[in-house]
């Protein structure tokens, strides 16, 4: 049988805090780090089950230099 797993993914601001969170359901730990990996746009990701953090995910490098320049 196969079983899936609940996993969060906590969209953070510049100044470090949490202003969203995407719900995933995947098979494993890899399946749910492509998918938090892919949420990156605009904002860190960091990718938890339960109580345990999975992954972090961060800006490219020129997403982060075109928001600087922005401001």
């Amino acid at each position: 049988m196969r079983s899936i797993k609940h996993y969060r993914a906590f969209q953070i601001d510049p100044d470090g805090h949490v202003f969203g969170c995407v719900n995933l359901v995947c098979d494993n730990d890899e399946q749910a780090k492509r998918e938090a990996a892919s949420l990156v746009l605009l904002h860190r990701i960091e990718l938890w089950r339960l109580d345990r953090r999975i992954g972090q995910f961060d800006l490219p490098p020129d997403a982060v230099r075109q928001q600087a320049a922005g401001s």
